[in-house]
């Protein structure tokens, strides 16, 4: 079975999304593959759902990898247990006025989120603990009509090269006194007073010039409907820059094309794309491509370029297949089988 990266792991579980409420026709879906160098079936991964619906346990053979989700009488989840090479991870939750989120991993220990209300039920703070030693707290603010303008991070842990994350206790909190001075991230978010939607965000490191800046720009449909239509991001440090462009259906206002470039002192770096395409007003297929390139200003063609693709297929709103290609070359498929208890 596959090694599970602690630190990545809370970050992926914190960002999950369940709807216990949704009620599914199926009480499994079995995904398929086939690759075009052995072209042998192989099963590539298999959901389980209960008769409310709700997802049971996901096993991914090819990554000797398997979840189980458990949830408590009010059908929120409560536990993951996930079954990994170096034993079983298991992620609790908790629920109330200050919800937590534990991971336990039978090597790395024990790491804890823990998030902080206020009376409106707005979170204000969040603290991180890895063996109870604390390695990261953000604080939020929020404007007056209860949008979060205001993030502040701090850390206190730093990557290794392996890839594992390594607690870099130096600095920590007691009460409110800070000890030592560590990397201090402060994030603002601007809004449009009219629209109220995020205009700017800016990443402050100690409280001097800009690291990082978004810049939101909005178009507006015959609906008089805002829609995003350009994010602009640079750092100051790298000198990177990526730019989102998003495009939609008319009338509908349906994504239709998802556009992302990197660029490094006016060079291409690598390039990215969403296409949605449509049949009958439902959606029929989503083509996702990655290129990765070192076009720039002075060229126009490269023998070093990497491109992938996959077009994902559905039917009645439920993928059926995904096709995936190296270059232009179809490396393997994967479809998807609905099936009732």
């Amino acid at each position: 079975m596959r090694t599970f990266n602690l630190f990545s792991a809370l970050f992926l579980f914190l960002n999950l999304s369940f709807s216990a409420s949704e009620t599914f026709a199926q009480n499994q879906i079995i995904a398929w593959q086939i690759t075009t160098s052995d072209k042998a079936a192989e099963k590539h991964s298999v959901h389980n759902y209960d008769a409310q619906g709700r997802l049971t346990s996901v096993e991914e053979p090819l990554q000797n990898l398997k979840t189980d989700y458990i949830y408590d009488i009010e059908a929120n989840l409560k536990r993951l247990d996930i079954y990994t090479t170096e034993g079983v991870v298991k992620v609790n939750y908790t629920y109330g006025s200050e919800p937590t989120t534990t991971i336990i991993h039978p090597v790395w220990g024990e790491q804890r989120r823990v998030s902080y209300k206020d009376e409106r039920g707005k979170i204000t703070e969040q603290k991180i603990y890895h063996n109870k030693e604390l390695v990261r707290r953000i604080l939020y603010s929020y404007t007056a009509f209860d949008s979060i303008f205001g993030r502040e991070v701090v850390n206190f842990y730093e990557p290794t090269k392996d890839g594992k994350i390594t607690p870099t206790l130096n600095f920590i909190f007691s009460g409110n006194k800070k000890v030592q001075n560590p990397v201090h991230k402060k994030y603002i978010t601007y809004f449009d007073k009219t629209t109220r939607q995020r205009v700017k965000e800016v990443v402050f490191i100690d409280d001097k010039k800009p690291l990082e800046t978004k810049i939101y720009t909005y178009l507006k449909e015959t609906t008089n409907k805002a829609l995003l239509e350009k994010v602009q991001y640079s750092n100051s440090e790298t000198d990177e820059e990526i730019i989102i462009f998003y495009s939609y259906q008319d009338k509908t206002n349906l994504p239709t094309f998802v556009r992302t470039e990197t660029r490094k002192n006016g060079n291409l770096l690598s390039y990215s794309s969403l296409e949605y395409l449509y049949q009958n007003g439902n959606l029929w297929q989503i083509i996702t491509q990655n290129i990765r390139t070192p076009f720039n200003k002075n060229k126009t063609n490269s023998t070093d370029n990497s491109f992938t693709k996959k077009v994902s297929i559905f039917k009645d709103a439920k993928l059926i297949r995904e096709r995936h290609y190296e270059g232009e070359t179809l490396s393997k498929t994967i479809d998807y089988q609905y099936t009732k208890a």
